[in-house]
């Protein structure tokens, strides 16, 4: 699997300063990996964006919360019908609507995706602890978060829709 990465230069300029690209790279490695592994569904990265709020176009999203060298939190944001097709992945039976096996899985991948980039990130000398993930079901639902922590946007496209994982992290 080829993993788009940042360079050192590509920092985030935003109003809060710049946010490490240390803490980036992790995160996109990890979505493609994870997601392949645990659900067979392969993403691309599609891009990179400053995110000035946490208003989603999705439907779920599983936030699992950061301490240690860096804090804050990473949203992962799915549409109901790619977060269905992600759990009937990982359980191997058809799963059509929104129901509780479909929060389960994204809660489930969320945690997946941030244990194996805090993995990375502990493998590049940080100290970090997570969080147990917290699921928000809503279409457009809007999700607050400290105004001093930058968030940065990666939108990912599969075969089945696209989703966003958002890392709102500061040192």
């Amino acid at each position: 699997m080829q993993v788009p990465f940042l360079t050192e230069t590509a920092r985030s300029q935003t109003v809060w300063g710049p946010m490490n690209v240390a803490f980036i790279n992790p995160f996109i490695e990890s979505t493609l990996r994870s997601l392949e592994m645990m659900a067979s569904i392969v993403a691309e990265k599609t891009g990179l964006s400053v995110k000035e709020d946490l208003i989603t176009t999705y439907d779920i999203s599983a936030i699992i919360g950061i301490t240690g060298d860096t804090s804050g939190s990473i949203i992962l944001s799915f549409p109901v019908g790619l977060a269905c097709r992600i759990a009937s992945n990982m359980l191997m039976e058809e799963v059509t609507t929104l129901d509780r096996s479909v929060e389960d899985a994204i809660g489930e991948i969320g945690n997946i995706v941030v244990g194996d980039a805090r993995r990375l990130l502990i493998q590049d000398g940080f100290s970090l602890s997570i969080s147990v993930p917290t699921v928000v079901v809503g279409k457009g639902h809007k999700i607050s978060r400290s105004g001093d922590v930058p968030c940065i946007a990666i939108p990912f496209k599969t075969k089945f829709g696209e989703f966003e994982v958002n890392v709102g992290l500061k040192e």
